[in-house]
């Protein structure tokens, strides 16, 4: 029998929401979808903020993931942006890893870690007080410190200046009908622009021939702001003003793991009916054993032989939804190996080394779109929101290097598009 080398692969599957029975059980040993990150005791872990609209990043995984052999508790923090305009980009998202030492989670060593941690700060900002209580304190700014007569001064003064209006106007006359134009003073018809009295508005008629009278279109203004139109972006699903007091959050839900399931297994019923078949007949178990190990061979060199390029040309892409169909509902992949991601198509960034400590950096986590239907906004809004992506990788420092007096690390995140 061939050995199998193929790297160990851990599925996480959607389970029960979380409720208020399950609240007092939920730390950060605790794989969810959603919610509010869970840390270790008082700790507290701030909502990252997104690199390219500034708005804070919802919590949309929490994994527990300790190493073998490491002295550490350690957790996955995975965030993303709910912002349109800010999907299937590598700032969008955020990985934050926390570790806490097996000797701080004794009991009673919190007292004497030498970690700070940082208030909570809540994802929106405070909306601006629109109130008009300026207003009201115009008396004590010295805004009423003016003469008592002021009043009675400007309509004096506006008096004045009606009645002076009025004598311009009563000497003004206008006998000549083409007084406006030069060619009045040299023949008393002249040829010009006639201002018309009778007109509601401003206008002018000219006379002449027609071949002289020059039409002018009046412009059209345009209907649309074309400038606005080049700058405009997607509506954000929700009134981020209105909601500055709200807390959002992803539906919290637990998440199952499971180990992925290579072998190429009969289903079931075909099994059944085996079993039934070598019990009444006991003198073939031996051959029909022999005879099922040379289909499988048959099968196996089938599937090799059969095994090829898809019609639409993209062997990756085929190859990423087969994997997944071999084991429905999985919402993320978890591995720490190279080998291991499904990539929709070659990525073209490097990964580069660690941040933090220079060393390399190993694949994780992948998050796949299937997750997309479970990330559900709370509080809900009017229209069902999704965010959208493709597939997101996570890639950490192979060392997962650690400082006593870190309050989290930063870990490399790549964004695929969905393929269109």
């Amino acid at each position: 029998m061939a050995c199998d080398n193929r790297t160990k692969v851990y599925l996480g599957y959607e389970d029960e929401y979380v409720t208020d029975k399950h609240r007092a059980n939920i730390n950060f040993m605790t794989n969810k979808i959603g919610g509010f990150p869970n840390c270790y005791e008082k700790n507290v872990l701030s909502l990252p903020q997104c690199r390219l609209c500034r708005l804070y990043q919802l919590l949309a995984l929490q994994l527990y993931v300790p190493l073998d052999n490491s002295k550490y508790h350690r957790t996955l923090y995975i965030f993303t942006c709910i912002n349109p305009n800010c999907w299937n980009q590598n700032e969008s998202w955020t990985c934050l890893r926390v570790q806490v030492s097996e000797d701080e989670c004794k009991p009673n060593a919190l007292d004497s870690s030498n970690i700070v941690v940082p208030s909570t700060t809540s994802w929106l900002s405070d909306a601006d007080d629109w109130g008009d209580s300026i207003n009201d304190n115009s008396e004590q700014n010295g805004n009423n410190l003016l003469p008592n007569n002021l009043t009675d001064f400007h309509f004096s003064l506006q008096k004045d200046i009606d009645e002076n209006i009025k004598e311009e106007f009563s000497a003004l006359h206008v006998d000549d009908p083409n007084a406006n134009s030069p060619a009045s003073i040299e023949s008393p018809v002249g040829v010009g622009a006639v201002g018309r009295l009778d007109s509601p508005q401003a206008s002018a008629e000219i006379d002449g021939e027609e071949s002289e009278v020059v039409c002018i279109d009046t412009p059209i203004q345009p209907q649309c702001d074309l400038i606005s139109l080049l700058q405009e972006v997607t509506p954000f699903p929700i009134q981020v003003e209105s909601n500055a007091d709200t807390k959002l959050s992803f539906a919290e839900i637990f998440l199952s793991v499971e180990e992925e399931d290579y072998s190429l297994d009969v289903p079931q019923h075909v099994r059944d009916l085996l079993l039934e078949y070598q019990y009444r007949n006991p003198d073939l178990s031996s051959k029909s054993g022999a005879d099922i190990d040379e289909a499988k061979t048959i099968e196996t060199d089938s599937e090799k032989y059969e095994k090829g390029i898809p019609m639409h040309g993209d062997e990756m892409f085929h190859n990423f939804i087969s994997q997944i169909q071999k084991n429905p509902g999985q919402l993320l992949r978890y591995s720490r190996d190279n080998s291991a991601p499904l990539f929709l198509y070659p990525i073209s960034e490097c990964i580069g080394k660690c941040r933090h400590c220079g060393g390399e950096m190993t694949f994780e986590v992948q998050i796949l779109p299937t997750l997309i239907s479970k990330l559900i906004l709370q509080p809900r809004v009017e229209k069902d929101f999704q965010i959208e992506f493709g597939t997101v990788l996570i890639y950490t420092c192979v060392r997962s290097c650690w400082s006593p007096l870190d309050l989290y690390r930063e870990e490399h995140v790549i964004v695929q598009a969905e393929k269109l």
